[in-house]
């Protein structure tokens, strides 16, 4: 089964953790189910890079990204 691999940096990695917890805590404190939703905005390859986008309430852009499809092994279970 084909995936696709977001590669990020640790500042981007540490951004989303932050975003994740603080939104969980404010969500729990306001009695309201909440997720959130990572969007990766693919330019023309070799013009424009990708982004990835997380929108919690908002759009908080995290920067530019690697990404690529690869092939899942089959003992990798999703």
């Amino acid at each position: 089964m084909p995936k696709i691999e977001i590669t990020l940096t640790e500042e981007q990695y540490q951004h989303i953790q932050e975003e994740i917890k603080y939104h969980n805590r404010v969500h729990l404190s306001e009695g309201v189910f909440g997720g959130y939703e990572l969007s990766l905005l693919v330019g023309i390859p070799d013009v424009f890079g990708s982004t990835l986008e997380m929108n919690v309430n908002e759009n908080i852009e995290l920067g530019e990204v690697k990404w690529k499809f690869v092939r899942a092994t089959s003992d990798e279970r999703f």
